[in-house]
């Protein structure tokens, strides 16, 4: 992410493909490239060559390879033989959601069972931070700058703040396609691990302490009390582990 905040897009794609090679989600940080070449500048109404546009999708395409080599490596294993497995017959034939909604039982709201209510009260509190702070900065700055763009007028944001600023929107546009993501299809709760690595977290927390100083306090304790406990919890392999 810092490679693509300084715009040195060659190493960005390397280190967005690594991740690829150890997770599938890697892909998503295509995003970043896109936005980067193609979006932002397109957004700060500078001239957009057929070349960035292409640059985007060649470096897009080598960030989502090593989940491209994976299934394909799956594919030709398991469905080059007689006995098929069902997944060979999908469009797309992936191992990757096969083996997700078989052995972890993720899939759209599957998860969504009383056992797992616990686990939803859990992630409930960076899920809803992430999510409150991300729609609020789309709405307040991208959508309205998105709009002017397209009407060919100028915009005037109603909102001065640091947070009003197209830099932190991709990771914002990130994080809300992770919390739908880890809401309907996955393990909620492993919302407590993923965005402890993940900047908005900690701008969402800045964001909630000018706006509101006691809710902001509220999640100050929160992350505390829970830092203590999910030492144990994590000892003990119990969720979010």
């Amino acid at each position: 992410m810092l490679y693509a905040a300084q715009k040195h897009w060659l190493r960005a794609t390397v280190c967005f493909a690594l991740t690829g090679f150890f997770r599938s989600n890697g892909i998503l940080l295509a995003g970043y490239l896109v936005w980067g070449l193609v979006v932002l500048p397109f957004l700060e109404r500078k001239q957009l060559s057929l070349f960035k546009i292409l640059y985007a999708i060649v470096l897009s395409a080598c960030v989502a390879a090593p989940l491209v080599y994976h299934n394909y490596s799956a594919y030709r294993l398991f469905c080059t033989i007689d006995d098929k497995p069902d997944w060979c017959f999908r469009i797309p034939p992936s191992i990757y959601t096969y083996v997700q909604a078989k052995y972890w039982n993720n899939g759209f709201i599957r998860y969504w069972t009383p056992a797992q209510i616990p686990n939803f009260i859990m992630a409930a509190p960076p899920l809803l931070l992430l999510s409150v702070f991300s729609v609020h900065h789309l709405k307040s700055t991208f959508l309205p700058i998105l709009t002017a763009r397209f009407n060919g007028v100028e915009v005037a944001l109603k909102e001065e703040s640091p947070f009003a600023n197209l830099a932190i929107t991709p990771h914002l546009i990130h994080s809300l396609v992770m919390c739908i993501t880890l809401i309907f299809f996955s393990h909620t709760q492993i919302v407590l691990r993923l965005a402890a690595a993940l900047p908005t977290i900690y701008w969402a927390a800045a964001w909630l302490f000018v706006r509101d100083n006691q809710w902001g306090r509220v999640w100050m304790w929160w992350s505390v009390i829970w830092g203590l406990v999910s030492v144990g919890l994590w000892v003990a392999f119990l969720p979010p582990a």
